[in-house]
């Protein structure tokens, strides 16, 4: 069964959420037990596959913070009041001596 679509305050929550996991996700992609299963082996060019699995979770742990922070802001910003914003000292009038 579908869940029911987001409604715009939980969209952020969810966003959070997942803005929270790509990093940890990342860690563990790259932690030494993963790692090491490519340990030995090449690929045609002479290139161990173990660099190629580290620089391709790196691109995609980019790749997903990059589609994250696309859309709009996570926290909505805050509009100031009239009263939380510094006052500006009034002009000096012009000194007629």
């Amino acid at each position: 069964m579908p869940s029911p679509p987001a409604t715009p305050k939980e969209e952020p929550a969810e966003r959070e959420d997942v803005a929270f996991l790509v990093p940890f996700l990342g860690v563990v992609l790259l932690l030494p037990p993963l790692l090491n299963l490519f340990e030995d082996l090449r690929t045609p060019y002479g290139v161990p596959v173990e660099v190629l699995y580290l620089f391709g979770v790196w691109l995609l742990i980019i790749a997903a913070a990059v589609l994250l922070s696309r859309r709009r802001p996570f926290r909505e910003p805050t509009p100031v009041a009239e009263a939380d914003q510094p006052s500006r000292p009034a002009p000096a009038a012009p000194d007629r001596t």
